[in-house]
């Protein structure tokens, strides 16, 4: 992904963990590509949304990886990711029916990631940045401590 992908992310939706914030706009990119393909074609773009839901997985697998490699407990977190990922995935496989709404599936899930980041991921990004900074206090505690308390 380039830079040019952070164009489809709002700033108000980085959350500081470089990781995160280009899934994020890579996966803000794919929904406005899925919709563009959806206008061009006039119809629903299988490939593409099947695309788009495996780097929504993919993400969701990242996240709680950084979460778990800081010793953050993503539970509650995670829990929300399997609900969403199910939901859509089934919203999804609804596409298959005539009658299928696919613009309102993409504004569905161009929301719930809107809402989650600034409701979850933007705690997650906070707890994962204090986790750092603990990380890195822990590793020179000994080599500040021998300084003699010196600050």
């Amino acid at each position: 992904m380039d830079s040019r992908s952070f164009s489809y992310l709002p700033g108000a939706l980085l959350i500081n963990v470089p990781e995160i914030d280009a899934q994020h706009a890579d996966l803000f990119e794919r929904l406005a590509s899925l919709k563009i393909s959806c206008i061009e074609h006039n119809a629903y773009m299988k490939e593409e949304a099947d695309e788009l839901f495996v780097t929504l997985v993919e993400h969701c697998e990242t996240e709680g990886r950084l979460a778990r490699e800081a010793g953050v407990d993503f539970r509650r977190h995670g829990e929300k990711h399997l609900a969403m990922l199910h939901g859509i995935r089934k919203r999804l496989d609804e596409m298959e029916h005539p009658e299928a709404d696919v613009y309102g599936v993409i504004r569905y899930i161009e929301y719930w990631l809107e809402r989650h980041i600034r409701e979850e991921d933007t705690l997650l990004g906070k707890s994962l940045g204090a986790s750092a900074f603990s990380g890195v206090v822990q590793a020179h505690a000994g080599m500040w401590l021998s300084q003699d308390g010196a600050c």
